[in-house]
């Protein structure tokens, strides 16, 4: 276990040091890559005198004890800090962080009902003790000053910010009076619950199916959805690759910024580190901007947006054409032949993608060739910036065909999945709720998207708000949970007017720790707890390929009267009544259920009564003695698996009871691939026959692992699907104006999509987020460095043709950006970059960049003097004091801007897969 006292002892004799930087920072103004670097106003106070307020305040003591503040602060008092007693007697507490999508485990050290640092914890196997700067910050998020600590119901109009405190029962009685009457009415389907990041999965999944409604609605479409889908095409059995990179020889990463924002960023960056600095590996990135990722890999290029699969195609036609291929490998378990794909690709050659790229087509062969060369040990990676486009499905297909032809696939060192996402379900089920309800939802489940829902529930959370504005559907009940949507959601105007409109949604309820931009436009605000507060069973995707359980439990008590979903929900359950309550039993706590799941969890019996009381200790568990998920293709069938089963001559297919359970290689039996080939799904019959709703069930039936067709509703909305991979160039892209360029969106490493700004140690590093413009470009439009622009984004008019169903139509998105803009070669001359993550108007003072507390009403619901917090009150310098001027505006001040203002709705209509880096845009100059 670490030892925080220690540690912080050793790093004292830097501490003078980093204060020195850090005051550097504050007196200059500096800024992330120098982005708003510049002179200073001359309305402004000087260095000297900054400095002179500096030191008077460096040894004034704070009057409150805050967690995370200094008593002494300041440069010359920081060589006495930490208290060398501050951590005797702290107890150390595990759980898993959930202030981005990766879930690490970490260690609260708690003292007199306290928690006084966060670490991460050793004895995750995916995290492997790391943190990065989001989880260290988690005191912040706890002991927020603004954090609600009490139900609060509005008292004047939906969004008008007048709020009064109501007791839970008052709260719980109302909600339960509404959602009794819609089940009275028959109309399930108008209770709807919508999640941001959710990590109580089986509490969310047992409340819903209690309540009978399949409204279940996520922000998959936003994330990674035509990843996903591209992965399932080939699998069917998993939708998240985990390339084996600690034992790899060569990384191709397309679009993935995983030393900062990619799902399993802190896993996955170890292990990458760990093959290239260990093992030799070497780590190329394509992306459009120079991410973190980019900059830190050994070498690095810039594609045209959207082009990523361009480049695939390109490499791939190498590799056919000069027969670098596996052919072992391609002819066992390929389910076409090196003839029919060679003449599906024949177009595709490296001067072809340099055309679309710009990328050279003596790299593209190149890498092509390293990248076959150093098969199996080879493998891909890709993200968002390949995926969040018109055409990130076909971006990613083409991306996987590379591990296919080199053989890499499933490899020491390749392109590898697993059969879970997280825990392994079928060894440590959750305890049995109730069935799944047979209530139809349009909204959970769109019909001009076609592949969204037939293999996973991935869901199109971008069109929901569209949907009731278009009077599609219709929401009595709307239950938001852990969701941003009206800051992270595209086109921020449709979702704020619909959430506004007691027509379109007749009661909204959040649940969340702050009143962030959801709640703000709510009728009632539930106070949640934190994730240090409260109990789950979770994991991720496994980096060790293997699976792994952890356990989440509160580190000390819920602050006010902040409650846990799994508090709630049974609650409400008992107030509706109508059996419902059924499926919660009486009496039994949160722990008790968490034991219940958890206690056959193999353990040291000498130590440990029970697998609860070993997670209680470590946290975590991965099996020792099993097996990782390296060629599973070839685990033979046992004796008992083929009795009775059959096998067909023509293609070696073995079912059982007529569904497939693997395939002969060889001679032998063995497992295969759960796809309807039971080999990899190159040519696949199924996504084509998928988007013109044709029935699958043949295929299915062999793959007999997931996929099924699409509902009746969906029938009239067919949509094309390539049998093969292949480029689809997104139309609008092709001869911009002089005054387009095309928009794309990302993240920075101290910060996730819409749920960090409020951390203090976090936005002092990033709270501004100017765009991004190529040298070139900024001469065009005669911009320099922290000049303004005015944006201006379009509606897709490809989607609108191959979409008509949606009726999204052409033209200007209804609002405009107005953002100054940091001129760098680390973005493409084509494209323009923003970041995701700021521009709050709600969530915090610290979120807004504002020094003091700007709450109102809400403040009934807050504990803003016993958590009061004089480290921000003071040491906030980052505050815009320009009231709009722009003239007088300073550069690296203010809570940055909203991209998804211009941004505009635009679901793939394959996957779903909100198209974030598509967007075409104009601007000018604004003096």
């Amino acid at each position: 276990m670490a030892d925080p006292q220690k540690d912080l002892q050793q790093q004292n004799s830097s501490a003078s040091r980093r204060d020195f930087l850090r005051l550097g920072a504050v007196l200059t103004g500096a800024g992330v890559l120098g982005a708003c670097q510049g002179p200073q106003n001359s309305g402004r106070p000087t260095r000297e005198e900054n400095l002179a307020v500096w030191k008077r305040g460096a040894g004034v003591p704070y009057e409150s004890s805050a967690p995370g503040v200094c008593s002494l602060p300041g440069p010359y008092r920081k060589h006495k800090f930490p208290d060398p007693d501050k951590y005797k007697g702290a107890k150390p507490v595990h759980g898993m962080c959930q202030l981005c999508s990766t879930v690490c485990g970490v260690t609260g050290w708690v003292k007199d009902g306290r928690i006084i640092k966060v670490d991460g914890n050793p004895n995750d196997p995916n995290s492997q003790g790391r943190l990065c700067a989001r989880g260290q910050a988690a005191l912040n998020h706890q002991y927020h000053p603004e954090r609600l600590l009490h139900p609060l119901k509005r008292v004047g109009k939906r969004g008008e910010g007048k709020w009064k405190r109501i007791s839970w029962d008052e709260a719980l009685d109302e909600i339960a009076t509404r959602l009794r009457q819609i089940r009275k009415d028959g109309k399930m389907e108008e209770f709807a619950f919508h999640q941001g990041r959710n990590r109580s999965k089986d509490a969310v999944k047992n409340f819903l199916r209690a309540a009978e409604t399949n409204t279940a609605l996520n922000h998959r479409g936003l994330c990674s959805a035509a990843r996903r889908a591209a992965n399932l095409t080939y699998l069917f059995e998993s939708d998240w690759d985990l390339g084996d990179y600690a034992n790899a020889k060569y990384i191709l990463n397309f679009g993935s910024n995983m030393f900062e924002a990619h799902q399993g960023h802190v896993a996955g960056a170890q292990r990458i580190q760990r093959g290239r600095f260990e093992n030799g590996a070497k780590f190329v990135t394509f992306d459009v901007r120079m991410s973190n990722t980019a900059g830190n890999s050994d070498e690095f290029y810039m594609p045209a947006p959207g082009t990523d699969g361009a480049v695939a195609l390109g490499m791939a036609h190498t590799i056919l054409t000069e027969k670098l291929y596996n052919a072992e490998f391609f002819s066992k378990w390929a389910n076409c032949s090196v003839e029919e794909l060679t003449a599906q690709l024949k177009e595709f050659t490296p001067e072809w993608a340099e055309k679309k790229s710009t990328v050279p087509a003596k790299t593209i062969r190149r890498i092509a060739r390293e990248f076959a060369a150093a098969a199996p040990r080879a493998t891909t990676l890709c993200n968002r910036g390949s995926s969040a486009h018109l055409n990130g499905y076909y971006n990613d297909r083409a991306i996987g065909l590379l591990n296919v032809l080199v053989g890499s696939v499933g490899e020491h060192g390749g392109w590898c999945w697993m059969f879970t996402g997280g825990i392994d379900g079928k060894r440590f089920p959750a305890p049995k709720g109730a069935p799944a309800p047979k209530t139809p939802s349009l909204l959970a489940d769109p019909p001009e998207i076609a592949l969204a829902n037939v293999w996973n529930k991935m869901k199109v959370g971008e069109i929901v708000y569209w949907y009731l504005q278009q009077e599609r559907a219709k929401i009595q009940l709307y239950m938001s949970y852990n969701l941003d949507s009206p800051l992270t959601w595209p086109e921020m105007d449709v979702t704020q007017n619909v959430l506004l409109d007691e027509k379109k949604i007749g009661f909204h309820v959040c649940i969340n720790p702050f009143l962030n931009e959801t709640a703000s436009f709510a009728d009632m605000v539930l106070p949640w707890t934190t994730f240090m507060e409260r109990w789950d069973v979770d994991a991720r995707g496994a980096y060790n390929l293997k699976p792994y359980i952890s356990m989440r439990r509160p580190m000390i008590e819920p602050l006010g009267e902040a409650r846990d979903v799994r508090w709630i929900f049974p609650e409400i359950a008992r107030r509706v009544g109508d059996g419902m309550e059924k499926w919660y039993p009486e009496g039994q706590t949160q722990a008790e259920y968490m034991a219940e799941w958890v206690n056959d969890v193999p353990h040291d019996k000498s130590k440990y009564a029970n697998g609860f009381e070993m997670l209680e200790d470590l946290g975590a568990w991965e099996d020792p003695d099993q097996e990782t998920y390296h060629l599973p293709y070839l685990r033979p069938l046992s004796k008992s698996d083929m009795d009775g089963a059959e096998v067909d001559t023509e293609t070696g297919i073995i079912t059982k009871g007529g569904k497939g359970i693997g395939i002969m290689q060889d001679g032998k039996p063995v497992r295969g691939f759960k796809t309807p080939s039971r080999k990899l799904e190159v040519h696949s019959t199924f996504v084509a026959k998928t988007g013109r709703n044709e029935d699958t069930s043949d295929l299915t039936r062999i793959a007999n692992s997931k996929g099924k067709n699409r509902p009746a509703h969906h029938k009239g909305n067919n949509v094309e699907i390539p049998e093969w991979p292949t480029y689809r160039q997104i139309d609008e892209h092709v001869g911009l104006d002089d005054d387009q360029l095309v928009m794309t969106s990302f993240k920075w490493n101290v910060h996730n999509h819409g749920r960090t700004a409020n951390l203090k140690w976090c936005s002092e590093i990033v709270h501004s987020n100017p765009a991004w413009i190529h040298p070139d470009t900024a001469k065009r439009f005669g911009l320099e460095d922290g000049d303004w622009i005015e944006i201006t984004g379009y509606r897709s008019k490809m989607l609108t043709k191959i979409a008509p169903g949606l009726k999204l139509g052409e033209g200007e998105v209804s609002r405009k950006l107005e953002i100054p803009v940091v001129v760098t070669k680390g973005v493409h001359p084509q494209a323009i970059a923003i970041s995701n993550s700021l521009g709050h108007s709600a969530y915090t003072s610290v979120a807004q960049a504002k020094r003091k507390s700007s709450v109102g009403s809400e403040v009934a619901g807050m504990d803003p003097v016993g958590l009061r917090d004089e480290d921000w009150e003071r040491n906030m310098w980052w505050e815009d004091e320009s009231n709009g001027d722009k003239s007088k505006w300073v550069k690296n001040t203010g809570p940055g801007w909203a991209q998804n203002n211009v941004l505009p709705i635009s679901p793939d209509p394959i996957s779903g897969q909100q198209a974030f880096n598509s967007t075409v845009v104009r601007i000018r100059k604004v003096t």
